[in-house]
């Protein structure tokens, strides 16, 4: 499951993390000049860029953390792992990854929220999730899901550029951290270059 994430997530050319917060995940892959950008999917979709300069935007819901000499600009989307855990365990999400087609998109044009409500890119707290038609096949809703999840990663960074981001550098990679019990600390593997 988590292969089929990454991967898509990724196609914007950001490193992606599962499941740590966004300035700890930022930190974590050692990124740090600017245009670097990180993705962290964990219960919301959280991105960080870092930049020469901070960014700030509450009519989009960006803000700026300051970081040494520069600063990491972005926001957290309500979408992420909380709507697909809405639809699908996670043991459902297994049996269903080996049907998962990342290189057919499925064309639906989902907006996935686990209820009425966004912070970025898009700041509207009566903004409803966009998540019809709902194909028979739960390979092809969990695929819309995570391509939905994907076009929130992109327009957020889209909206960086627009405000003034440095350029998305092309670095890809990723890294996880998952639980593996509900008592167990994160396991976190270290991001792989690509």
């Amino acid at each position: 499951m988590w292969r089929f994430i990454v991967g898509l997530l990724a196609t914007v050319g950001t490193l992606t993390l599962l499941g740590i917060g966004g300035c700890a995940a930022f930190l974590a892959t050692g990124a740090g000049a600017p245009g670097d950008g990180v993705t962290s999917l964990g219960t919301t979709l959280v991105l960080k860029l870092m930049s020469a300069r901070p960014l700030f935007a509450p009519q989009f819901g960006l803000y700026s953390h300051r970081i040494g000499d520069a600063w990491l600009a972005g926001g957290a989307s309500n979408s992420g792992g909380a709507v697909l855990l809405k639809y699908f365990t996670p043991e459902r999400m297994r049996e269903l990854e080996p049907r998962l087609a990342p290189d057919q998109p499925t064309g639906l044009d989902y907006y996935p929220l686990p209820g009425r409500g966004e912070r970025f890119p898009v700041n509207d707290p009566a903004l409803a999730p966009r998540l019809t038609p709902r194909p028979a096949d739960d390979a092809v809703f969990l695929q819309g899901l995570l391509e939905g999840i994907a076009g929130v990663e992109a327009l957020g960074y889209s909206r960086l550029a627009a405000l003034g981001g440095p350029p998305l550098a092309p670095r890809l990679g990723s890294a996880r951290a998952a639980i593996r019990s509900t008592t167990a600390s994160p396991e976190l593997t270290l991001p792989s270059t690509a």
